[in-house]
């Protein structure tokens, strides 16, 4: 399809149109020109201006809870986590046995606590724990992987009973009734 033939002042206004930030087919609405006509005047400009990247909608909202919590479960929102990563570097995402989370850098133990509630039934030993904590990048004492795992009992210390013979009256009653027994046993054989 040939373009249509235009003054140099129409290609000028066009121009100077697309510059301000118009769409290259809304110029060509406004000046009832075909679209190929603007597109071949306007070639060498850029589409539209770019502007600087903004966050709105639901990727706000993810931020937000993001800086009040410290960490966000991905869900279905995987690509406006990332994409707020990109903008972002501080926040850090971390996947143990398929669920991931994202959180802020300095946040890592909250949201490793965080993970270990949610995964609660898949956690059963100290090697599980260990290696969940080396995917968050924060360390766990002895002590919060015991009270996390239910064993914060302290561990049981046998104690071994000695025996004491006791030659108090309460043994000595015991040795009455024996004998007392025994002579019962001899006199009735006896008899």
């Amino acid at each position: 399809m040939m373009s249509q033939q235009i003054s140099k002042d129409t290609i000028y206004k066009i121009r100077e149109e697309v510059l301000k930030g118009k769409s290259k087919f809304q110029v060509s609405k406004e000046f009832s020109v075909s679209p190929e006509t603007v597109y071949r005047y306007t070639k060498d400009l850029p589409n539209k201006i770019k502007r600087q990247p903004y966050i709105s909608g639901k990727s706000l909202e993810l931020l937000k809870q993001l800086l009040s919590d410290g960490f966000v479960y991905t869900g279905k929102n995987g690509s406006r986590l990332r994409s707020l990563q990109r903008f972002f570097p501080e926040i850090k995402r971390s996947q143990y046995k398929n669920k991931s989370i994202y959180y802020l850098e300095d946040k890592n133990k909250l949201a490793l606590l965080e993970m270990m509630k949610h995964n609660k039934s898949r956690i059963v030993s100290f090697q599980d724990l260990s290696k969940m904590s080396k995917v968050f990048g924060a360390n766990l004492d002895v002590k919060q992987k015991r009270g996390f795992l239910g064993k914060n009992l302290k561990p049981k210390r046998y104690k071994i009973k000695k025996y004491q013979i006791q030659h108090k009256s309460n043994s000595k009653e015991k040795q009455s009734k024996i004998d007392d027994f025994f002579g019962r046993f001899l006199h009735s054989e006896q008899l």
